[in-house]
């Protein structure tokens, strides 16, 4: 199974998992001392407010951008960043609330047109999130944000057709727009259409070389195509990228026990058990790998008792 890429290129604010507490307190301070002295308060609490996100300290965030409208009441920004932190609070009601207030002081924000879609889409309101990106997507034709989110919406619903139509969009405009061309591989692979698949997926790792996900899909498309040696040689190659790809090490073993089936002198079965245990240990909730774990185990019991 290959996996669609969803993250969508919105402003908002990202995760630095390296950031030590130390660091945010410092960084925190640095802020606070600017807003003393009254210089750059609107940014100091802005930038505050995006930190406190990254500590998912959501009321810290929520304070710092509810402090920039009392200064500047009319800030589409401000509204945009307080709705997404009543967002990530679960309040989508307030959430939608603020995102409206943005388009009240601007009409042609678009960034709030995708986040009121965004909420739809996770309140699984499907018709009423695709008329909101195609509002986005008509607001801005050249932007590439409303219409990738417009064409994942269609993607996880399988409206394969309509997302494909909107990532050419995409990539005609252009074309080293990575995550539409490796959600279009995906596809052309769940349709059967290998060669284009590959040719899509080449792309990416053209650009993307150390792409963990793309080198376990030509994985796949080369054992789907029963060229066992490629494939694995393609989810090592995943493998040497990211140790911790969960799909990609239960493809390797899943192929490594197909092989050993046939030739049980070209695979250790131990070492087969061990990445199964491993991919469960990345995911107990993995029911492929504890089938195959729990079939392995049981032959080998028939085996030892005949």
């Amino acid at each position: 199974m290959i996996k669609t890429d969803k993250a969508a290129q919105k402003k908002r604010p990202g995760k630095n998992k390296e950031r030590h507490a130390e660091d945010y307190e410092l960084v925190i301070s640095h802020y606070k001392n600017l807003i003393t002295k009254n210089e750059n308060v609107t940014d100091a609490y802005t930038n505050m407010g995006f930190i406190y996100l990254e500590k998912e300290d959501f009321e810290e965030a929520l304070k710092c951008f509810l402090k920039i409208l009392e200064i500047a009441p009319h800030t589409a920004g401000a509204f945009n960043n307080t709705g997404y932190v009543y967002e990530k609070m679960d309040r989508p009601d307030m959430a939608r609330q603020y995102y409206e207030k943005a388009l009240s002081v601007d009409t042609g924000n678009l960034e709030a047109v995708i986040n009121i879609g965004h909420l739809y889409e996770l309140q699984g309101n499907y018709h009423d999130a695709v008329k909101q990106y195609k509002k986005a997507v008509d607001m801005d034709p050249d932007n590439e944000t409303p219409r990738f989110c417009l064409a994942v919406l269609y993607d996880t619903h399988d409206m394969f057709d309509e997302a494909i139509q909107q990532y050419e969009e995409i990539t005609r405009k252009n074309p080293g727009h990575i995550k539409s061309l490796y959600n279009m591989g995906r596809i052309n692979f769940q349709w059967g259409n290998y060669a284009a698949a590959e040719a899509l997926f080449k792309k990416v790792l053209k650009l993307d070389p150390e792409n963990a996900s793309v080198c376990n899909s030509l994985g796949l498309i080369r054992e789907f195509s029963k060229e066992y040696p490629e494939a694995l040689d393609f989810y090592r190659k995943s493998l040497l990228i990211n140790p911790f790809h969960e799909e990609t090490n239960f493809n390797l073993a899943a192929l490594q026990y197909a092989l050993f089936r046939v030739s049980p002198e070209n695979a250790k079965l131990d070492e087969i058990i061990r990445r199964l245990n491993f991919v469960i240990s990345l995911n107990p909730f993995h029911p492929k790998a504890e089938k195959l774990l729990d079939k392995i185990q049981e032959e080998r019991k028939s085996r030892t008792s005949s």
